[in-house]
């Protein structure tokens, strides 16, 4: 047992770079390339800053990005929490923005993208939280931005799943303000 941990740490520490783009990055978190550029462009989740900028891109030293790379398995492999309301409540707010944005005749593909990617910015967190009815109902709400990769492909077929998991918002909405605190009552 003990040497299966020593030669699962030897593997760890054999897998570290001298140097870090945003694809070795995510490949070590087992992200996607786009969300960890989202989460770089937006300054979220305590990323540093690179150490230099290359023509394909920021750069990392892997003494800069590695403490944050351990940071983050660590916060992802801690035990299970419960979800926040707010947290539910902004997931539904993005993915009634990909549905408006689906809707749209023309679709305009850029705002789409970006609405999309601020989307599946949650899906780390929603993954993450517990197995209760409120983290259920979200993971089942961003279930449609699990398929599409970068690409949603046949947006008609995208379009009808976003539109039918939104369609149950409301019975999300209503377990996310069960669990938010009561507002003082101004008499």
């Amino acid at each position: 047992m003990a040497r299966g941990v020593i030669s699962g740490y030897a593997d760890r520490v054999s897998a570290r770079k001298a140097f870090y783009g945003i694809a070795e990055i995510a490949e070590a978190l087992g992200l996607n390339r786009q969300l960890v550029t989202a989460w770089r462009r937006r300054r979220s989740h305590g990323i540093p800053e690179p150490d230099g900028e290359l023509s394909s891109g920021p750069i990392w030293r892997g003494t800069t990005i590695e403490p944050w790379i351990d940071a983050v398995r660590e916060q992802r492999d801690a035990p299970a929490q419960p979800m926040s309301s707010e947290f539910a409540l902004k997931a539904g707010r993005r993915m009634l923005r990909v549905a408006a944005l689906l809707l749209e005749e023309p679709i305009r593909l850029k705002l789409l993208s970006q609405a999309l990617a601020e989307a599946r910015e949650l899906l780390p967190v929603a993954d993450d939280a517990a197995d209760d009815q409120l983290g259920r109902a979200v993971r089942q709400l961003l279930s449609p931005l699990r398929a599409t990769g970068d690409d949603p492909g046949n947006l008609q077929r995208f379009r009808r799943k976003v539109l039918a998991e939104v369609a149950h918002l409301e019975s999300l909405v209503e377990l996310a303000a069960d669990s938010l605190p009561e507002a003082d009552s101004a008499s």
